[in-house]
C-alpha cells in the first residue's frame, strides 16, 4: 500500500516512521527550503531517523524506485503535483498549516488531515488533532 504524506517536519516524519515499519510503502513532499526531520533529505540528498533512511526523489518513477528499495521517498512537490501520477492507497496532510492548503477528500481511498483546519467529511476522511 502506498501512501502519500504531504510535508516531511517532525510531526510528519513519525508518521512516515511509524506507517513504515508497519510495512507500507511512503512518499512524502517537501517545500524546496525544509528544516527538520526526514526534510533534510531535501538538501542531504538523504538522512537517516531511527534506522530508517529517507532518499530525496526527483519524480513520481524515482519515487517509486526509492520505495522498492524499501526506503522512504522524499519529493520538492509543495503543489501535490505528482499525487495523480502517484495515485497513493492514502494522503495525509501533515504540513500543519492550521489551514487546509489544497487537501481533498477525493485525493484517494483515504484522507487524513493532521491539525487544526480539516473539516472529516468535507476535506478528508478523518482528521487528527494534533494541539502542538
Amino acid at each position: 500500500m502506498l501512501i502519500y504524506i504531504k510535508g516531511a517536519g517532525d510531526l510528519a516524519t513519525g508518521v512516515a516512521r511509524r506507517l513504515h515499519s508497519c510495512g507500507f510503502q511512503i512518499v512524502m513532499t517537501e517545500t524546496a527550503q525544509p528544516t527538520v526531520a526526514f526534510s533534510r533529505a531535501v538538501y542531504q540528498g538523504s538522512c537517516e531517523v531511527e534506522g530508517v533512511t529517507a532518499r530525496l526523489a526527483a519524480d513520481a518513477d524515482e519515487a517509486c524506485a526509492v520505495t522498492a528499495r524499501g526506503e522512504i521517498a522524499v519529493m520538492v512537490d509543495p503543489a501535490a503535483r505528482f499525487l495523480e501520477q502517484l495515485q497513493p492507497d492514502a494522503v495525509i496532510d501533515a504540513i500543519l498549516a492550521k489551514r487546509n492548503t489544497g487537501t481533498c477528500i477525493t485525493d484517494a481511498p483515504a484522507v487524513i488531515g493532521l491539525g487544526p483546519g480539516f473539516e472529516a467529511g468535507v476535506d478528508c476522511h478523518a482528521v487528527i488533532e494534533t494541539k502542538r
